[in-house]
């Protein structure tokens, strides 16, 4: 049997954080690579999207702070999550929905100098793990988003 790479067991611990942290709401995050994650977490804004959209953010103020926040710190590699409500209530829809927000997201990011190095996954989860489960306008409204997550350093990608 094969083992297991570090970069496997590193995207398995932080995709397992994500679903932990995302099950409890982002007020209270896990932590699991140190101060350098903390930051990360406290500084990288989520950046909201409007019902059905994929292509322009609510906010685009959120989506500029994050890339000054990833450009003075260079060496942080992240994850791209984009998320969907369940208003429309088609798992397959919503799931490439997410993607497409992600997408938008990361392709923002390389247009406006970050490295394409720096962004280790992009991916969509759907309606998968809501911040708020009630189905009115409020918390569907705060469920479509793309969220960044803290990937740590490992010896490989520093070369």
């Amino acid at each position: 049997m094969k083992r297991p790479t570090l970069l496997y067991m590193t995207l398995l611990v932080v995709m397992t954080g994500s679903a932990v942290a995302q099950s409890r709401g982002l007020s209270e995050e896990i932590n699991l690579f140190g101060p350098e994650q903390a930051e990360f977490n406290q500084a990288m804004k989520e950046v909201p999207f409007g019902w059905n959209e994929h292509e322009t953010t609510t906010d685009p103020g959120a989506l500029q702070a994050d890339v000054q926040w990833l450009k003075d710190h260079q060496s942080v590699r992240f994850y791209i999550e984009g998320y969907a409500s369940t208003r429309g209530e088609d798992i397959i829809y919503n799931l490439v929905l997410s993607a497409r927000r992600a997408e938008t997201v990361r392709q923002t990011l390389l247009g406006m100098g970050i490295p394409e190095n720096r962004i280790v996954l992009t991916t969509g989860w759907g309606q998968l793990y809501p911040v708020c489960p009630e189905g009115n306008e409020e918390c569907w409204s705060r469920n479509r988003r793309v969220i960044f997550r803290y990937v740590p350093s490992s010896p490989a990608s520093q070369k």
